[in-house]
Order: structure tokens, then C-alpha cells, then sequence
């Protein structure tokens, strides 16, 4: 009798206690940090990105980590991520933190945040971050040769700030941009409640740039609650199978060059080995959508023929509850 009390009273106090908490490597950055200091506590901070990621590949921890960083301003990093374990990898300010971190190309910088990896899941996450005067924000880049396999994904973009992003901000290989956030069969990502502002190229090239890009097979993503403000070239953007994206509850203001957003595959002068097709299964609902930059504009524009590649199972896209403003 008394070993079954004891037994219920231990499984009684697992109850109310829980789970035990998961364990998280953190590192922390601070704009006044060293990159010669360990980067393990606040009082250690480091002050690069790059530092991080080289630092993660020498711990190799197999659990979540975070990257904790402090307010202030963060000049001209760049940052080719490689680092992924299968778990979260978490970019959000330090608790408390009563301003974002703000990461500032200077006018002079590329692509603040890249990721080239094909290899299924990679699971970054960013938080609450203002990212600024760069040529290009996060890159995540899959293999677009092989779109049934090559692809990074489960990544989460929440709460950033977009602004001065593109040629006319940064300096990267070609004088125009491509896009604030850029993914290339890379899937089922979030990008909830951004602020994109002042995404721009010089005006003859105005078209190659959109907010978000999606693009040879970037499908399955979700892109809802966010704000587009002063974008010279469609906002939204999806090309050559990007399939199956939600776009839902987001504002166009002074956004898009023809529509708020577009589908658009390649016909000439392609650069891959096989033709571009349609994207289909896109749904485009409960936007609001005001004037494009330059004017009037569609809310929503498809270019090229829906059998290009044959026949479609299901429409390019599906639109309803667009509010005009």
C-alpha cells in the first residue's frame, strides 16, 4: 500500500511540474560586441552574424538555438548562413529590449541575410528586427534544377521592418534587385505581420523588384498580415511553379508596378535547362489593395498562358474579398 502512495505521489508531482524545459544554445550579439569574445552570455557578446554561424559549426549543438540580439545599430553585415541541425534556429531581441536591432547596410551592402541549402528542412525563424539600405534582405535559396527535392523550408519571417531595400539602397551584381525576401524552391515558410517600406530600384528597372519573391517551385508558403508601402514593382510576385502560396488580410499602399500581385514565368532568354511553367493553386484573399506606385493598378495580374505547360489540374489562381481603397 505504501509503495503505490509513493508511486502516485511521484507521478502526481510529475503532473503539476510538467515536462522538463527543452534546452536552448544561445548566443547574444550586441552592436558594441567582439567577435573575439565567446558570445555565450550578454557580457560576452559578440557583434556579427557571421560570428554566430562560425561558432554554431565549431559547438555543433543538436537542440534549439537563439540568437539573442541586443538594440543598436548593426552596420554593414552580411552574412552567407550555413549552420542547420534540424532544429529552430531563432534571430529575435533580447528579452525586454525596448527598441528592434537594426541591421544597416550603409548604401554600400548586398544581401543581408542568405541561406543556400537543399536540404529539406531548416527551420529559421526572425523576430522583431528592422533590416535597412541593403540591395537585397534574406535570401533563401533551394536548388531551382531540382524542385521535387531541392528545397529548404519551414522558415518563419514575423514582425520585421523592411525598409530601403534595393538597387536604388544597396550595391549588389547587377544594378537592380530582386527582392526584399527572395525564395527559391524553398517551402512551406511563413511571413507574418512585416512592414515592407520604400522597396525600390532605379525606375527603368523598377519591375525586376518585389517585396517577396517566390520562385522555381517556392510553394505551400503563407503570406498574411502584411503591409506594402511604396514598391516600385509588384509586391508580391510568384514564378515558374510556385504553387499553392496563401497570400491573406495583407495592404498594398502605393504598392505594385502593374498589380499588387503577379504570376510570371520566362519564355525567352532563360537561363534553365527546361521550360518555366505557370504557378497554380495560388490563393490571393481578404486583401486590401489601394493605387500601384506609379498609379492605378490590377489587384492581381497573371502573364502568360495557364497551358504553357500543358493542362493545369487547378486554376493559376484564386481570388476573393479583395477590398479596393
Amino acid at each position: 500500500m505504501i509503495t503505490r502512495l509513493a508511486g502516485a505521489t511521484l507521478a502526481a508531482v510529475a503532473l503539476l511540474c510538467g515536462p522538463p524545459a527543452q534546452a536552448v544554445f544561445r548566443l547574444y550579439l550586441a552592436a558594441d560586441g567582439d567577435d573575439a569574445r565567446d558570445g555565450r552570455s550578454a557580457a560576452t557578446a559578440i557583434r556579427t552574424l557571421a560570428r554566430a554561424n562560425r561558432l554554431l559549426q565549431a559547438h555543433a549543438p543538436r537542440e534549439d538555438i537563439e540568437i539573442r540580439i541586443a538594440p543598436g545599430t548593426y552596420r554593414g553585415q552580411q552574412v552567407l548562413w550555413t549552420y542547420l541541425n534540424g532544429h529552430r534556429i531563432s534571430f529575435l531581441p533580447t528579452p525586454g529590449a525596448g527598441a528592434r536591432p537594426v541591421f544597416d547596410g550603409g548604401g554600400s551592402a548586398g544581401t543581408w541575410f542568405e541561406l543556400r541549402s537543399a536540404a529539406g528542412a531548416s527551420k529559421l525563424q526572425f523576430r522583431y528586427l528592422t533590416v535597412t539600405n541593403y540591395w537585397l534582405g534574406i535570401d533563401l535559396v533551394g536548388d531551382r534544377n531540382d524542385l521535387a527535392g531541392g528545397w529548404n523550408g519551414y522558415n518563419e519571417v514575423r514582425n520585421l521592418r523592411f525598409v530601403r531595400i534595393g538597387g536604388r539602397y544597396g550595391a549588389g551584381p547587377a544594378p537592380y534587385s530582386y527582392a526584399a525576401v527572395r525564395l527559391i524552391n524553398s517551402r512551406y515558410n511563413g511571413l507574418y505581420d512585416n512592414h515592407f517600406e520604400s522597396i525600390e530600384n532605379p525606375g527603368e528597372y523598377s519591375g525586376y523588384l518585389h517585396a517577396i519573391y517566390l520562385a522555381h517551385g517556392a510553394s505551400a508558403n503563407r503570406i498574411e498580415r502584411n503591409r506594402f508601402v511604396a514598391v516600385n514593382g509588384d509586391a508580391i510576385r510568384t514564378r515558374d511553379g510556385a504553387d499553392a502560396n496563401r497570400m491573406a488580410d495583407n495592404v498594398f499602399d502605393r504598392a505594385g508596378k502593374r498589380a499588387a500581385y503577379s504570376d510570371w514565368y520566362c519564355i525567352e532568354r532563360c537561363t534553365l535547362p527546361r521550360p518555366e511553367c505557370p504557378s497554380a493553386g495560388n490563393v490571393f484573399r481578404d486583401n486590401r489593395v489601394g493605387d500601384g506606385y506609379y498609379g492605378a493598378v490590377s489587384s492581381t495580374l497573371l502573364f502568360g498562358a495557364d497551358d504553357a505547360c500543358g493542362a493545369l489540374a487547378e486554376p493559376r489562381l484564386i481570388e476573393s474579398g479583395t477590398v479596393r481603397d
